[in-house]
């Protein structure tokens, strides 16, 4: 059986990765939520998630392609059950395109494998396709 990467796959087929994903479009709620609590403009819906115990929207912007990546400043609005106020948080990330996966800097400026989840693979293959 013939077994090869994920990079070697990019290399030799492009067309393979192309993004068959794109992000659903930002709800109304959403929308008036991130105007309120993220500073800036350009931020890119990417997902919702609600829960019984809390309830977050992801977004990112400003990509920017560099050496096989594509960095981007990717954001968090959450909230906790029983909580009133929502909380952001602002990663700094990238997609590492040859591999599909994400990785964020941590506070001493390297860079950290993030955790995958299901759906990963071809957010990495969208966020590789935008700049």
């Amino acid at each position: 059986m013939f077994r090869c990467s994920l990079g070697v796959l990019l290399l030799f087929f492009p067309a393979a990765v192309r993004a068959d994903w794109t992000p659903a479009p930002e709800p109304s709620t959403w929308q008036r939520l991130r105007r309120e609590h993220l500073q800036g403009q350009g931020w890119l819906f990417m997902e919702a998630t609600k829960t019984p115990k809390f309830e977050a929207a992801e977004y990112l912007r400003n990509p920017s392609a560099a050496n096989g990546t594509v960095e981007v400043e990717a954001a968090l609005l959450m909230r906790r059950a029983g909580q009133t106020s929502w909380k952001t948080r602002l990663i700094p990330m990238r997609a590492v395109c040859a591999e599909g996966r994400l990785e964020r800097r941590d506070p001493d400026g390297r860079w950290q494998r993030y955790p995958g989840r299901p759906g990963t693979l071809v957010k990495v293959r969208w966020i590789c396709s935008l700049p």
